[in-house]
């Protein structure tokens, strides 16, 4: 049993040595009581749970029931895969990218306070979902975090990632440094909003980035709500933002947060994290074939997680 419990800990404590998952000066029985998390303020973020869940049976989700072209289902604490379908597959992710703009932002630390203007080239050559602002408007970070997050805006992503006072190229190569220090091969960025099909990763490698996301406060704050609602600084125009997710008021699923994408090169992307008395289940969908397919399917992966492992 020890032997085991050790091979789980250095398990987990090479998910991500750059990102110190575990505490190095734990005592090994620490270690196994405890896991500890770095958010990118420095805050801790406690795991109830540091070993992986066992499963219960030899019974596997069927795959032909997934329409999706790349799917996995990980435990967002251990890293585990409790279930994958072609996970390798290289593939764009739309606007799943905004998870990872998000983690670059944090890492800047920029109050949400701040005051930032709508520009020109906020606005220009934007489609898809968007902020309908004038350029000259002023909002703060914290509504183009939100407006990024809930509602997928791209012109205020686009002005979210220019808030770190970065140009947008410099916050891109910033984007795939990240990647790179979490040990991502086939995960690239060429843009900070998911337009650009040339954004592409694997559904095991954005899981990863998704625990990230999910890890931080800010981003599962964001990730979680269903509407959103603020009023620009200067002509106090209200604007209300829906969530797309259908999946975040089903009591079956709590559901702490999810993000949808879609591009014609894409399909209909997801990455959502559920959880049920504390054990949380990340699912990543690449190239569903329709918008309610994801759903259905990210919905069949979960509830056959939840009950097929145990988590101790």
């Amino acid at each position: 049993m020890i032997s085991y419990l050790l091979a789980t800990l250095l398990y987990i404590n090479n998910i991500d040595n750059s990102q110190e998952i575990l505490r190095q000066d734990f005592t090994v029985q620490d270690r196994i009581s405890t896991a500890l998390i770095s958010s990118p303020y420095k805050s801790v973020y406690k795991i109830s749970h540091p070993l992986p869940p066992l499963k219960k049976s030899d019974l596997v989700f069927p795959a032909q029931q997934v329409t999706a072209r790349s799917a996995i289902a990980i435990d967002n604490m251990s890293g585990l895969t409790l279930w994958e379908n072609n996970t390798d597959e290289v593939l764009p992710i739309a606007s799943l990218t905004k998870l990872m703009t998000a983690l670059v932002f944090i890492d800047h630390k920029v109050e949400f306070a701040q005051e930032i203007t709508i520009e020109e080239a906020d606005n220009s050559n934007v489609q898809g979902s968007r902020l309908y602002v004038q350029i000259g408007e002023k909002m703060t970070v914290g509504d183009l975090f939100h407006a990024s997050l809930v509602g997928s805006a791209n012109n205020a992503t686009k002005a979210l990632a220019r808030s770190t006072g970065l140009s947008e190229e410099e916050f891109i190569s910033e984007m795939n440094k990240k990647a790179e220090i979490f040990g991502l091969v086939s995960t690239v960025f060429y843009d900070v909003t998911g337009l650009d099909p040339k954004n592409q990763s694997t559904a095991k490698e954005y899981s990863l980035i998704a625990r990230h996301a999910f890890g931080n406060t800010l981003i599962r704050e964001a990730l979680g709500r269903g509407e959103y609602s603020f009023a620009t600084l200067e002509k106090e125009i209200h604007h209300t933002i829906q969530n797309t997710n259908m999946l975040l008021t089903d009591p079956e699923l709590n559901l702490i947060g999810a993000k949808t994408g879609y591009l014609n090169e894409a399909g209909f992307t997801y990455v959502c994290q559920s959880e049920k008395n504390g054990n949380g289940v990340i699912i990543v969908l690449l190239n569903s074939a329709t918008s309610e397919n994801r759903f259905t399917e990210a919905k069949e992966i979960i509830k056959w997680s939840h009950n097929n492992y145990i988590w101790i």
